[in-house]
Parts: C-alpha cells; sequence; structure tokens
C-alpha cells in the first residue's frame, strides 16, 4: 500500500540525488552538501511514514483473513 506521502517522500529522495549528481558536476560544494542532506531526512522521513502505515494496517485488521481450515475440508 502506497500513500500520497510515501510517493512525495520518494520523490524527495529522488530529487535530492538529482540535485547531489549536479553539484558534482558542478563542483559545487554546497549543493552536495543540501543534497546529501535532503536525501538523508526524507529517507528518514519515509522509513518513519512507512512504519507507521504498516502499524496502523496490522492494527486495523486484528484477525487474519486466512480461510476456515473445516470449511476447506468440507469442500474436498
Amino acid at each position: 500500500m502506497n500513500t500520497k506521502a510515501e510517493d512525495r517522500l520518494l520523490g524527495a529522495a529522488s530529487a535530492a540525488l538529482v540535485a547531489t549528481i549536479g553539484g558534482e558536476l558542478l563542483g559545487s560544494q554546497l549543493l552536495i552538501t543540501l543534497g546529501v542532506a535532503g536525501f538523508a531526512v526524507a529517507i528518514l522521513a519515509l522509513f518513519a511514514v512507512m512504519t507507521v502505515v504498516l502499524g496502523a494496517s496490522v492494527a486495523r485488521s486484528p484477525e487474519l483473513n486466512a480461510p476456515d481450515p473445516t470449511a476447506i475440508d468440507r469442500a474436498r
């Protein structure tokens, strides 16, 4: 399950990597530093959002959606 926040954070991480590569090509230490810092923040935030989404989906469905084994045996 992907949320909009996950998609946006993944886009921000990609943009930060592109900025870092651009800074490397242009020789700009400031752009490299900002790109690396932005990437780190975006990835940390992405993992935090993914953890919350996973926790919410697990908490929302307390029982398994597995079929009843006796019902499967009766169908055979």
